[in-house]
């Protein structure tokens, strides 16, 4: 039989005394400590979780106040010992207590002045029995999980190939149509700069390191035309001045995104845009190119780096996604395995 760690904030005096003096006459080792704290440090390093008994005697007879004291007492024990069922010792106490016991997660309940010491023995050897048990389950629902994260890993290294060839077969077939072939694109960037030397400097400037650059210099102009560029060319990162002729920055963003969810936006901002500034951070906006640009290299990088991070981003999530439809019922079979608390 596996060993016990009772808790006793007052130590082991009168009924309780005899509870011990029992076990340890059938070779149960006991250990006694006055705090939970103690008990789980305890049992931390016992590879069999030891049956843990709670002295709760100074309960009282089961009236509400009573029922509150146990039913706290067992949720401080649990917190710490989750592999634990406790053994809740107490001395004559009504039945609303005992059930209210059990119902906080008590394993048994031993009343010392009804049932005495002789049946400590039958409660302990059942307690261990069962945390055995359940031990063991969890320890099988473990392994199972490792079985299916290794199937998942695999599978979607399985998909992602799947994913590509279908991808490259399609792009082979629209290219022989003459069609442009939207999956193999570089990431995209919408630029609305009503300045026209800034607007052609920037896209020109990107274009060269490799990022598509749709620009205009209105909002209006660009949200009419955000819809079929996110479906026909896609787009990654959006440009946007604060200050545009018509609808403003912050409001060319919003109408953005109510068409492209999500899309990522930085904002070209000058001096005495203040007001912009802090709007667009509540706005969520990711970052600020401040004009007149005084390092085009460095912020052409920056732009084309985040663009390329949030087609990688997408792409990833259109990976994710046609996992999830094809293979549910696995990913359902995984999300329905109880962890071990």
């Amino acid at each position: 039989m596996d060993g016990v760690i009772l808790i006793a904030p007052a130590g082991a005096s009168g009924p309780l005394r005899g509870v011990v003096d029992r076990l340890a006459s059938i070779g149960v080792p006991i250990t006694i400590v006055e705090e939970i704290a103690e008990a789980a440090e305890l049992s931390a390093h016992n590879p069999r979780p030891p049956a843990v008994m709670l002295d709760l005697r100074d309960a009282g007879a089961g009236e509400d106040e009573d029922v509150r004291q146990v039913t706290e007492a067992l949720r401080r024990a649990l917190e710490v010992l989750p592999h634990a069922l406790p053994i809740v010792l107490t001395a004559g106490v009504a039945a609303p207590l005992i059930v209210a016991a059990i119902r906080a997660g008590a394993g048994d309940v031993l009343d010392v002045m009804v049932e005495g010491t002789a049946a400590a023995r039958a409660v302990v050897q059942r307690i261990c029995q069962r945390q055995a048990d359940r031990q063991l389950e969890l320890s099988v629902m473990d392994e199972q999980r490792e079985i299916v994260e290794e199937l998942l890993k695999d599978l979607i290294r399985t998909e992602r190939r799947a994913i590509d060839a279908e991808d490259a077969l399609a792009a082979r077939a629209r290219a022989s149509r003459e069609m442009p072939v939207v999956d193999a694109r570089p990431p995209a960037v919408l630029l609305v700069e009503s300045e026209r030397r800034v607007a052609d400097e920037l896209a020109e400037q990107l274009e060269a390191a490799g990022v598509a650059t749709f620009a205009y210099v209105s909002g209006e102009e660009a949200t009419r035309e955000a819809a079929m560029l996110a479906e026909t060319s896609g787009l990654d990162l959006a440009l946007v001045a604060a200050r545009l002729p018509g609808m403003d920055g912050l409001a060319t963003v919003r109408q953005l995104r109510e068409r492209i969810a999500g899309l990522p936006a930085y904002m070209l901002v000058a001096d005495g845009d203040e007001a912009h500034t802090a709007a667009a951070s509540e706005l969520g906006i990711i970052g600020f190119v401040h004009k007149p640009i005084s390092n085009l290299d460095q912020i052409v990088d920056q732009i084309a780096e985040l663009a390329r991070d949030s087609r990688h981003r997408a792409r990833e999530a259109l990976y994710l996604q046609r996992i999830k439809e094809r293979h549910e019922h696995v990913l359902e079979r995984y999300r329905s395995l109880p962890r071990a608390p």
